[in-house]
């Protein structure tokens, strides 16, 4: 059988606190997004979609953020 809770009377202690989290626009860096064709081996595009789990769309992704990553190293 489950022990039930046994609840009290006493007065909760709490303390109203300012909203201090960012916006969400704030959170998410929006940067211009610009199409291009990039013609890579099929080895690698295979490394990419196994790390991805086989989708197309997050392995693209996963190709852009190592170049955005790659690009912002070298600045």
């Amino acid at each position: 059988m489950k022990k039930r809770t046994k609840y009290s009377d006493e007065p909760l202690a709490f303390e109203i606190v300012e909203d201090f989290l960012p916006s969400p626009d704030e959170l998410v860096r929006r940067s211009r997004r610009v199409k291009v064709t990039l013609e890579v081996t099929e080895p690698t595009v295979e490394v990419f979609r196994k790390k991805a789990g086989g989708s197309t769309i997050q392995s693209r992704r996963m190709m852009g953020q190592l170049l955005d990553f790659y690009a912002t190293k070298q600045r």
